[in-house]
């Protein structure tokens, strides 16, 4: 009998630590599942990369996600939903990648927390290889000093995008349609005052690296170039595509190899062009497309050339269809504009922020990421194997005989 005992006991404490060491890896350092809502502050570590998506995940509205440097995130064919915060800082040396699928994305919803640089909080991705798509759904999230090699759609409210370097390479022969598309949601009506500054833009799009439909954002400083149809006037790609009710700032930029420089679509599109280069654009430095019926307001800007003649040739406007509007671009620039390009000593520019709504809206997804129904199904039969080896030890002593 004290052997059956022993060896009960035995096969309990074994149980006992191997659930217990099940539990403490669930709760601790290696989550079970990347998926469902995170409704903790949660660090990802670089001891436990790369992280890997194997469901839709989403963070709740007042919770922090952070990610350490060196870490990689594949979020493979599914989304990650910012509700709440994402802190993603990584360092020259140690950079986050942020990988995905064709149909993986990243998005920020109007819940998350918009970055304040006064005191240094709110969402972030800094020094990161994004190589997924990034939508900003009316936040106010920083995007800074970042390698970014697919698309960014920023939809209402301030985000930044400053000194990255945005290059789209694609495996399709015409390209990728645009790099930064800037919009407004319609169910979530917040303008958009996008901060597009001190980035290097080049690909090959199909539309424009830049595509501006609604809001008023802000380009500033930046070098954009759409190699698509550049060289050849059959194309119409522009550097940057104006369409819909924007007002954009388009101020301090080099456009420059292709096909046209700016293009605009019919609309209500009051925008300023200031300051810009526009040079070695194969077709039109600016093209006024069907519809665009309202004065241009393009002064001070460098064309490639002092000749008024040629820069005439260079703008189609009302002067080559009469169903046009004009383009003022009187008086410009007599020489390039030296400061029309990223400048690396510029402060990080401050976003305005925007109140967000109060609700949390969810994915319809079990709340399991940082404690699954395993990991309590473990602390119960701890429980359990805990109770009985105390009562068989309790049994013993007291079945013991007195000597």
């Amino acid at each position: 009998m004290k052997k059956l005992y022993t060896g009960l006991f035995s096969i309990l404490l074994l149980f006992t630590v191997l659930f217990v060491g099940t539990f403490l890896t669930i709760d601790g350092q290696e989550p079970v599942e990347l998926k469902g809502i995170v409704s903790s502050d949660t660090t990802w570590t670089k001891a436990n990369s790369p992280y890997n998506l194997t469901g839709n995940l989403a963070i709740n509205t007042g919770v922090t996600l952070t990610i350490d440097p060196g870490v990689s995130v594949n979020l493979n064919h599914y989304f990650m939903r910012i509700n709440g915060t994402l802190i993603a800082r990584g360092t020259s040396n140690e950079k986050i990648f942020l990988n995905a699928a064709t149909d993986g994305y990243l998005e920020f919803t109007a819940l998350s927390a918009g970055w304040d640089s006064q005191t240094g909080k709110g969402s972030i991705i800094e020094k990161a290889v994004i190589n997924c798509v990034l939508h900003t759904g009316g936040a106010s999230v920083m995007i800074y000093d970042n390698v970014i090699k697919k698309g960014i759609s920023l939809e209402g409210g301030s985000p930044v995008v400053s000194k990255n370097s945005i290059s789209i390479l694609s495996d399709d022969p015409v390209g990728t349609a645009n790099a930064i598309s800037i919009s407004e949601l319609f169910d979530h009506p917040i303008e958009n005052k996008a901060l597009i500054v001190d980035n290097t833009i080049f690909g090959s799009y199909t539309i424009a690296a830049v595509i501006v439909g609604r809001g008023s954002p802000t380009l500033e400083r930046n070098i954009i170039c759409n190699s698509y149809g550049y060289g050849h006037t059959a194309y119409g790609q522009a550097g940057i595509f104006i369409y819909g009710d924007s007002s954009p700032i388009i101020e301090q930029n080099t456009i420059k190899q292709s096909a046209n420089g700016i293009s605009l679509l019919e609309g209500n599109s009051y925008p300023t062009i200031i300051n810009n280069n526009l040079e070695e654009i194969s077709n039109y430095n600016l093209f006024l497309n069907k519809g665009v019926e309202t004065t241009i307001n393009a002064s001070n800007n460098w064309w490639g050339t002092i000749d008024s003649a040629v820069i005439d040739q260079k703008i189609w406007d009302y002067s080559d269809d009469f169903d046009l509007g004009r383009v003022n671009y009187t008086p410009f620039l007599t020489q390039s504009n030296p400061y029309a390009v990223p400048d690396a000593n510029a402060p990080i520019p401050t976003p305005t922020l925007v109140v967000s709504p109060t609700s949390s809206p969810s994915i319809n997804r079990p709340a399991f990421f940082c404690l699954s129904w395993f990991g309590v199904g473990a602390v119960v039969m701890v429980v359990v194997f805990l109770v009985v080896g105390v009562w068989l030890l309790l049994r013993r002593k007291v079945n013991a005989p007195v000597k």
